[in-house]
């Protein structure tokens, strides 16, 4: 696999993918308001919840065992099994308190939904795992934008048929499966025999990769199940909207994550170490270039994005806005950093690390959220990642040199600062609604992209980048 391909590939994929959600939810946010994708996003939530004890490790510990060259039929005939004998007590429990979870999800009749999407969310995530074991991380970025493609056509038809909230919720069941099906198609498909001894040995890796998938629920749900608690679905779906307008500045770091895993894990087992330290001088810093001006960009025409594309309902969350742009800076180190340590066979230390992140995001989620909302969970989640980073850059220095970049960070900084100045002098005399956005957007690119190119060694380090994929491409 070509590390520089398959992020080239992912990231794009990901150009569409945010293009496609940003059109789809401003789209039904509009049509349906914030608290039909509130229920949307509780549900979702309620998935990712159960989802965690259900997997218990098991994908990611396929996708380490088939990098390592494990027999393909066993591993996945072996992690479906054991998923489907996790999966039928909560599927109990959840009947058993029926009332409860449609109270709690707004919608009637939820719990046969939340059964059919944690088959299909366990179907997708195991699937893709396999994919990416089989060293085809390219393949991802065409499977997740089937299967958004899909969320999107059903979603629609539904939400025209009058379904309201459950319209997005079938819709997400079914982007889910389409997903799956797809790897399912990609993979060198084999039939094997279950093993008991297969079952233990992905149960014993996915121990420790369990925590990190309880971190990984922390970070992306954690905050809505907690809040919940305490306010209506209008606000969860307001709140999760400016989650989901900031993600958008995390793409290339996604796409670097998912492919430094598998290659990380090889070099390790080959004993190369270099490879790694080269890995992460290259692609621990490009992810920054990206964050820290989407911050500045948040400040000053982060309002107009989320009244013109989403609804006056959803200005609300323009100060959580702001703050998730702080935690994706700091998230971008910790994705890179922090899944190192479980390809190079130091799940124990990338448990501690996720323990630490899911003991201060729960903690200061009960604390902060009940007094301040929607502001205090988008505080906590972020001082969650501080800790995160911190915690992964920490432990992956033991074992190989990092070197971090701090006069480029800095330069990288100054630009923003400028762009995000200019870009507020600019906006009175730009027109309103969208193309506001439009025009304050590309004019922030414009003034960022000349700036940060300004530095000699910024613009080699991007120059070589460029070279790599278009030779990757020819």
């Amino acid at each position: 696999m070509n590390l520089r391909d398959s992020i080239l590939k992912l990231f794009s994929g990901s150009i569409v993918l945010a293009l496609v959600e940003f059109a789809a939810i401003a789209w039904f946010t509009q049509r349906l308001g914030t608290g039909p994708m509130g229920s949307c996003f509780v549900f979702q939530a309620v998935v990712g919840m159960l989802g965690i004890p259900i997997d218990l490790g098991i994908s990611k510990a396929s996708e380490k065992q088939l990098s390592a060259e494990a027999p393909t039929g066993e591993v996945l005939t072996t992690a479906a099994l054991t998923k489907v004998a996790l999966m039928l007590p909560w599927i109990a429990a959840l009947v058993l308190l029926t009332p409860h979870v449609e109270s709690y999800v707004s919608v009637q009749g939820a719990v046969p939904l939340v059964v059919v999407g944690l088959v299909a969310a366990q179907s997708r995530g195991l699937s893709l795992r396999l994919l990416a074991g089989e060293m085809r991380v390219d393949k991802n970025a065409a499977l997740k934008v089937l299967g958004k493609l899909t969320w999107v056509a059903v979603g629609v038809a539904l939400v025209e048929q009058g379904w309201g909230a459950k319209a997005l919720i079938v819709a997400y069941v079914a982007g889910r499966f389409a997903t799956a099906l797809g790897a399912l198609v990609r993979m060198d498909l084999s039939v094997g025999l279950p093993s008991f001894a297969r079952a233990r040995s992905l149960v014993d890796f996915g121990r420790y990769v369990f925590i990190g998938n309880v971190g990984g629920f922390v970070y992306q749900w954690m905050d809505v199940a907690i809040l919940r608690l305490f306010v209506g679905v209008d606000l969860v779906g307001a709140y999760e909207i400016a989650w989901r307008v900031a993600s958008v500045a995390m793409m290339l770091t996604q796409a670097i994550r998912t492919s430094l895993f598998p290659q990380i894990s090889q070099w390790h087992s080959e004993d190369r170490i270099d490879e790694i330290e080269s890995a992460f001088r290259k692609w621990l810093q490009i992810p920054l270039y990206m964050t820290i001006p989407a911050f500045a960009g948040a400040v000053v025409l982060g309002r107009d994005v989320l009244g013109s594309l989403f609804g006056p309902e959803t200005v609300v969350a323009y100060p959580v806005l702001v703050v998730f742009m702080t935690e994706k800076i700091l998230r971008s180190v910790q994705l890179v950093l922090g899944p190192s340590l479980f390809a190079m066979d130091k799940p124990s230390l990338g448990y501690r690390g996720s323990m630490a992140a899911i003991v201060v995001n729960l903690v200061l989620n009960l604390a902060l959220v009940p007094q301040f909302g929607i502001l205090g969970a988008a505080v906590a989640t972020t001082l969650s990642a501080a800790t995160a980073a911190a915690v992964a850059l920490t432990y992956v220095t033991r074992f190989v040199d990092v070197v971090v970049p701090w006069g480029r960070i800095a330069w990288s900084t100054a630009a923003a600062t400028v762009m995000g100045l200019s870009v507020y002098a600019l906006r009175p005399h730009l027109p309103g609604g969208w193309q506001r956005v439009a025009l304050g957007v590309a004019a922030g690119v414009a003034i960022y992209a000349a700036l940060l190119l300004a530095n000699d060694g910024i613009r080699l380090e991007m120059r070589g980048v460029v070279e790599d994929v278009t030779g990757s491409l020819s």
